[in-house]
């Protein structure tokens, strides 16, 4: 059985497809990336509603804006960066960050050291600037390529490379041993 040819085909090829008018060809791009929007959503928004509305509407404004999309960076990139804006213009627009560690799924469950580690570094990564924080977020948490984090934030590599670099090292200063420092010396 042969796989239906229009889930192996680009993103570049779909793009295409329907800006010739095949409308089936955006749904695709839909189901290909929804994931992957809705998670970016979460992780800057730390609400599950609010993630599915950023992911709905970065969906609507590249069908809006599809049109104008002239390929200088990959249909990816280009919906990241639609997602990002919506997601920075939602946390500006209620005028407080949500701390990670009010997410629901981190309210149940076992106390003890992991809990301990991740509210830690919850913490931590929240309390950096915005820019370190999202080059951060896409370098580490979406796997993206810093090429791909430049053109997303529009900044070149150097400074996307430079940006993730100061992200790491304010995190290690922010960082302290679970055991209050007192651990075995080297």
């Amino acid at each position: 059985m042969q796989a239906d040819p229009d889930v192996r085909d680009s993103d570049d090829v779909l793009v295409a497809r329907f800006l010739r008018g095949d409308e089936a060809a955006f749904d695709l791009l839909v189901a290909r990336h929804r994931v992957a929007i809705y998670r970016l959503g979460f992780r800057f928004l730390g609400c599950h509603e609010e993630a599915d509305d950023l992911a709905q509407e970065a969906f609507m404004r590249a069908y809006r804006s599809l049109r104008g999309f002239r390929g200088e960076a990959s249909f990816r990139t280009w919906l990241t960066r639609i997602a990002i804006n919506l997601a920075l213009k939602a946390r500006r627009s209620r005028r407080a960050t949500v701390a990670l560690e009010d997410a629901p799924d981190m309210q149940s469950g076992p106390a003890g050291p992991d809990a301990a580690l991740k509210r830690q570094v919850r913490q931590a990564v929240g309390g950096l600037p915005p820019r370190q924080r999202q080059i951060l977020f896409l370098k580490v948490y979406e796997g993206l390529k810093f090429t791909e984090i430049a053109q997303i934030a529009g900044i070149s590599i150097g400074t996307a490379k430079a940006t993730f670099f100061q992200a790491v090292q304010s995190l290690r200063g922010r960082l302290v041993p679970l055991d209050g420092g007192q651990g075995e010396e080297a």
